[in-house]
């Protein structure tokens, strides 16, 4: 199967430089660095020519240097995210060269043969998404499978097995199960999980615009936005753009949104809710609501039987080793 990586373009900076001109770069040296220099090779000049960086930094940075030369093969696969939710995805197609120019900062480079549709990473699984959010400028994809499915470039003996579908089917059938009180309920416990006060239950509520819940998302106490949340209990049919959008039209000002649904959202939805002159809607779909339930099962069930609400946790209980991700 073939490696996926992640390399940053100054937070997108330079993604479309990287389109336009096919390559992906890195920085810090101003001279070809290729296989014949060790990583012990690459610590010295780089301690050369930064010799504030503390030693954390300096192995950090030389370590990716290093892994971008050795490691990448032609043929695999690259992944570069724009500013905003997209991430541009191509195949590697040449050896490691250097060329300094004005098309980015990054003069040590690779040939990239970049794919025409780009991925939203809200489309892809929870876990995934974490995993997009490192900092580092490259880093290998661990779970890239993901990936490379969506673009049919794993061979059919290769394809993950039907492990994964029915652990989401079973538990996508579980939720279906659920009346549209309980599964909103199960839905308040789920956001309780994630750091989410609740200051207003509108459940069950008529002429609110379909807002189901609002409140104050928390981070570790480090950050906190005024949420409003809407849930539909969807099964096949995507979520249109009309939705999203009357969805924001029954927003109070100073307030972000989230749509939750148990099925998906459509290209224009998704396109509505991540426009950038609008207010922002964070879109959950199936997959990623039971991303969330799976990480948060534990806690999701405590809560629910210390509340006493255990007709609902009986319902929603799954053998252990159904859970984990």
């Amino acid at each position: 199967m073939k490696n996926v990586y992640v390399v940053r373009a100054d937070f997108g900076r330079y993604t479309q430089n990287f389109k336009q001109q096919g390559y992906v770069g890195l920085g810090w040296f101003n001279q070809l660095i290729d296989k014949a220099y060790s990583r012990e090779d690459i610590k010295v000049l780089y301690r050369k020519k930064y010799p504030k960086d503390v030693p954390m930094r300096v192995n950090q940075n030389a370590g990716q240097v290093f892994r971008f030369v050795n490691d990448i093969a032609i043929g695999d696969i690259v992944i570069t995210p724009y500013s905003d939710s997209q991430l541009l995805v191509g195949k590697i197609t040449s050896d490691i060269y250097h060329e300094d120019d004005n098309t980015s900062i990054y003069p040590l480079r690779r040939k990239v043969e970049w794919f025409d549709k780009t991925i939203n990473r809200q489309n892809l699984s929870i876990p995934l998404q974490n995993s997009l959010r490192s900092s580092l400028t490259f880093y290998t994809l661990n779970d890239g499978a993901e990936i490379l499915e969506r673009y049919q470039l794993v061979p059919k003996n290769e394809l993950r097995v039907t492990t994964e579908f029915n652990i989401y089917t079973t538990i996508k059938y579980k939720l279906l199960e659920l009346d549209g009180f309980e599964f909103e309920t199960f839905v308040s416990y789920l956001l309780r999980t994630i750091g989410f006060e609740m200051t207003d239950e509108k459940q069950g509520g008529v002429g609110d615009g379909g807002i189901d819940f609002e409140g104050v998302l928390s981070v570790y106490n480090i950050a906190s936005i005024n949420l409003q949340v809407q849930v539909k209990r969807y099964n096949k049919s995507k979520i249109k753009w009309q939705d999203v959008a009357a969805f924001r039209g029954a927003m109070k000002k100073d307030y972000q949104g989230c749509f939750i649904s148990l099925s998906d959202f459509d290209k224009k939805a998704v396109e509505n809710a991540t426009d950038k002159s609008k207010i922002p809607i964070t879109l959950i779909n199936g997959k990623n609501l039971i991303d969330i339930f799976i990480g948060k099962y534990d806690e999701i069930i405590a809560a629910m039987r210390e509340e006493e609400n255990d007709d609902l946790a009986d319902k929603l209980k799954f053998k252990k080793a159904l859970v984990p991700l």
